[in-house]
């Protein structure tokens, strides 16, 4: 069984949040276009249009982390890590994510492979989060992760009792 561990609120520019809005219906509304020898509406159009807005709606809610009795559960919409608590070193960090090299950026759900800083120990991360700042750093099998949970500090002092090293 996993005890859930509630995220830090979304942080996004509303300029942002309205392209991810924006996009799907810009891609609904060329579905109604006029093409040559083809009337509207394009389904293939509209398809698209549906798994974009999908995508952009479901990604934010799949992710989560959860705390077992074997580790650290990191769910993202295409699936889960685990880090198990043995080995696994922690600790705050004042650096922000910096360029996506490869994942996802949308409002709210940041994952995948960014480059990090200032932290001169930590260029680059896997990132699991709602924002870009504000997180906690996990390394664990070579890996630096960036996690954005709610209350950093708990979640220090909850993967510290179950057995991780948490770091100052």
């Amino acid at each position: 069984m996993s005890t859930p561990v509630p995220l830090a609120p979304a942080e996004a520019p509303p300029a942002l949040r309205l392209v991810t809005l924006g996009v799907p219906l810009l891609l609904a509304g060329a579905a109604f276009l006029p093409d040559e020898g083809r009337p509207p509406p394009h389904p293939e159009l509209l398809a698209v249009a549906l798994l974009t807005g999908l995508g952009f709606w479901l990604a934010p809610r799949r992710l989560g982390y959860g705390l077992t009795g074997d580790g650290l559960v990191i769910q993202t919409l295409l699936g889960r890590t685990l880090l198990p608590y043995a080995g696994l070193r922690a600790r705050r960090s004042a650096g922000r994510l910096g360029l996506r090299t490869f994942g996802t950026g949308l409002p709210g759900y940041l994952t995948g492979h960014f480059t990090f800083g200032p932290d001169p120990a930590v260029r680059n991360v896997r990132a699991a989060a709602t924002r870009t700042g504000g997180g906690v750093l996990l390394e664990s099998g070579g890996r630096t992760y960036f996690l954005t949970p709610a209350d950093p500090e708990g979640f220090l002092a909850a993967l510290a009792r179950r057995g991780a090293r948490v770091e100052p």
